[in-house]
């Protein structure tokens, strides 16, 4: 399944919304839509992962940029709706300690 993104403002925060599976190729492709998220310095960044199938290293890989990038700037980055086995991999990772998790 390709990857969708799509990005907007929405309750004082930038939402993105991940669908499909984040792989190696799809990482490549993720890399150019989430670029509006480094334009915004002054807001939190939820992640809506309620339809991510899949995500990789080179995923996580960039999960972890948008977390640097909103930390740097004093604020979160969220991950809302996590599917379980999705949550699994954060865990695995020792992502999940770093981001904010909102059902």
């Amino acid at each position: 399944m390709a990857i969708n993104i799509s990005i907007k403002e929405q309750a004082g925060r930038l939402v993105v919304t991940v669908e499909g599976d984040l792989n190696n190729t799809a990482t490549k492709q993720a890399v150019q839509s989430f670029a509006p998220i480094y334009e915004h310095t002054d807001c939190d960044v939820a992640i809506e992962c309620s339809k991510l199938n899949y995500i990789s290293s080179s995923g996580l890989r960039l999960m972890l940029d948008i977390y640097k990038h909103t930390r740097a700037n004093a604020h979160n980055a969220i991950l809302c709706h996590l599917p379980d086995d999705i949550k699994e991999v954060f865990d695995l990772s020792g992502f999940l300690q770093l981001f904010k998790v909102e059902d």
